[in-house]
This record gives C-alpha cells, structure tokens and sequence, in this order.
C-alpha cells in the first residue's frame, strides 16, 4: 500500500539527502504529532465532508507525500511530508473503517474491518 511504501522507504530517501537519525527522528515527531489528532477530528470531518471526499483528499495527499519525497533536496524538505500523514494515514483509515461498517452486511462489521 502506499503507507507501506511511505512508512518503509521515506528514512531511506531522507538518508540519501543527507539526513541523520536526528532529522528522522524529528519527522517520525511531526508525523505523531500530525496524526494523532487527526484520529480525534476525523469523525466530524468525515460526517462533515462525507466517506467519498475524505478518502479522495487522503489519496491527494499521498500524492502531494510522493511528490515531496521524490523532489526533495534537503532533509527537512521531508517535514511538510510528514505532516500530511494526518491526513493520509488517521484520515483514511478511520474514514476507511466508518464505510466498511456501512456497507457490512448485519452482524458482519467486525469481519468487514479484519479484511480491510
């Protein structure tokens, strides 16, 4: 999946930048900091936006994530790519989770969520 990929190779790109443990360190910080409240907020702004949108903005933003990995020069180029996992990883899957239970069959939403 493309978290997969984020999550596996980013520390990767940022090393061949240039970047330390420390620059890593401090974008595995942004990248906590960005998604937790997203996991907090992303009820209301699914309920807001609705399921369809939210999914569509998260894919965006892995996009605009890809992007800045691939074109970056400096290691801290890569903090504005963590600070979108917000929306790409606690987004998504929360978004993620609240359709599969919708479109569950009665008494299946815990099956739907172990296959998602």
């Amino acid at each position: 999946t493309s978290s997969g990929c984020i999550e596996n190779f980013a520390y990767v790109r940022i090393g061949e930048v240039g970047g330390t443990g420390h620059n890593m360190g401090i974008c595995r910080l942004i990248s906590s900091l960005a998604g937790a409240p997203m996991f907090w907020f992303s009820g209301p702004l699914t309920e807001a936006l609705g399921v369809d949108v939210v999914l569509v903005l998260s894919l965006l933003a892995y996009v605009i994530r890809f992007l800045n990995y691939a074109f970056m020069k400096h290691p801290y180029h890569a903090l504005l790519a963590e600070a979108l996992r917000g929306i790409t990883f606690a987004a998504f899957w929360s978004s993620g989770s609240m359709y599969a239970h919708k479109i569950s069959p009665p008494g299946m939403s815990a099956t739907m969520l172990l296959i998602m």
